[in-house]
């Protein structure tokens, strides 16, 4: 399939709705069904047969057959269509007219990508990209439970990797896996196991990126390959003592833990050596904390010269700083990302690999998705996409008005074609408290 045919998802009103379209729910509706009647409860058993429902019963949600709606029910998602029933999921001018007909207001549909205009399209994007922070979230906590048992068996002498590798087969095509990266500031994260998985996403969705736009042939067999190496750059604190890697104390960097901990690549050096793990997949392991400047104390372990860093195990250096500044800790601040990107460019060249952070940097922008900012009219918006051109200029969406006031309305601004700029970075917990990551998800766009 051509490139320009690619089928997209993307969220459409009645009035949007065309033909060429596959409508995959029916999730917008009149208000006669939220709260409904009898009558109305029939003509869905009747027509929707064996059509799954989401709706809302005293106070709770449930997923049910529409079989079993009952007077009072609030109706707020309609999918799983079986086959029987295309005649209403393939759109016609003649099912357009019904819908309106009968108050069906919003639908999540396939459509083709050459079918829709430039603004169309990034609207599509934004939309198939909140659709995926949910599971993307619930793909990252079952991957830190998996990351945990693996290091805590791997302590006890039992590296069974079999769990790791199932996890990594189930999410390795996942859409959802991206949206993980769009999360990192906005879902509490640890100094371990979270952050294998956050980092490896991140490193999964900027890598293939530099790829693709630098024409370069990646060094990984695939890409199953590629997230075992990001996700267990780390492996080598499975040989650190649970205590010392679950502590929030703040180690003097002359004690005795300090040391087990600055030993860690070198233990996974060790450990994927006996794997008999390409030589690729041992460099990411073991230099992913060598600077560029290596004679800097922060620089470990020893090298003899720079040029032993591959270029995968220089990005992931970036990546694994970046999430631990904006990393969510019970124990400290994190940065914004906005902020640790400031950082890390003060440091490019001398502590970091000046070509990777450039590509890292133009992936992730000066705004990286998820980011929550101040607009110059004191409105709030969420960061959704990054600019191919003026990066300090991303696409916004208000979650917040000049008064304080939220916004459920939500329209994507470009900042490109805007006089509005940025005014200034935000903390999302200090303006969401722990919601920063609900109301980012809830973005739709019409």
């Amino acid at each position: 399939m051509a490139k320009d045919d690619l089928i997209i998802q993307s969220v459409v009103g009645i009035n949007d709705l065309k033909e060429r379209m596959t409508i995959n729910s029916y999730n917008g509706f009149h208000p006669k069904f939220k709260a409904t009647d009898e009558k109305t409860c029939q003509w869905l058993r009747h027509n929707f047969k064996n059509v799954s429902a989401t709706i809302e019963r005293n106070g709770k949600s449930y997923d049910i057959k529409i079989d079993q709606i009952q007077q009072g029910d609030a109706l707020f998602k309609l999918y799983n269509f079986p086959n029987e029933l295309r005649k209403l999921t393939i759109v016609t001018d003649r099912l357009i007219r019904e819908l309106k007909s009968r108050g069906f207001l919003r639908f999540h549909v396939d459509q083709l990508a050459s079918s829709l205009s430039v603004e169309q399209r990034e609207i599509a994007n934004v939309n198939h990209l909140i659709q995926n922070i949910k599971k993307g979230a619930q793909q990252r906590d079952k991957g830190k439970v998996v990351v945990e048992e693996l290091l805590d068996h791997a302590r006890d002498g039992d590296l069974n990797t079999a769990e790791i590798v199932n996890f990594i087969k189930d999410v390795s095509q996942d859409p959802a896996m991206d949206a993980v990266s769009a999360m990192v500031g906005l879902k509490e994260s640890d100094q371990t196991y979270a952050h294998c998985i956050d980092v490896g996403a991140i490193f999964l969705t900027v890598y293939y990126d530099v790829m693709k736009k630098n024409n370069r042939k990646s060094i990984f067999k695939n890409d199953q390959e590629a997230m075992f190496s990001s996700f267990l750059h780390d492996i080598g604190k499975s040989r650190i003592p649970k205590d010392i890697l679950d502590s929030t104390i703040r180690f003097d960097r002359d004690s005795e833990e300090m040391k087990q901990m600055f030993n860690h690549p070198v233990y996974g050096k060790e450990i994927l050596e006996k794997m008999k793990m390409p030589d690729y997949v041992i460099n990411m392991a073991h230099y992913h904390h060598v600077k560029a400047e290596t004679t800097m104390a922060s620089s470990y372990p020893e090298v003899e010269n720079y040029d032993e860093v591959l270029y995968e195990t220089r990005l992931m250096s970036i990546i694994d700083v970046y999430q631990a500044l904006v990393g969510k800790r019970s124990y400290k601040k994190s940065w914004t990302p906005p902020a640790a990107i400031r950082y890390i460019d003060t440091l490019a060249g001398v502590e970091y690999d000046f070509d990777a952070w450039d590509d890292f940097l133009n992936i992730m922008g000066r705004y990286p998705i998820g980011s929550l900012v101040e607009l110059s009219e004191q409105s709030i918006a969420f960061v959704v996409s990054v600019p191919e051109g003026d990066l300090y200029k991303p696409g916004v969406v208000r979650v917040r008005n000049a008064g304080g006031g939220d916004i459920d309305d939500h329209s994507l601004l470009n900042l490109a074609d805007s006089d509005i700029t940025i005014e200034k970075d935000l903390d999302s917990t200090e303006i969401f408290g722990t919601q920063g990551l609900e109301v980012f998800s809830g973005i739709q766009l019409l």
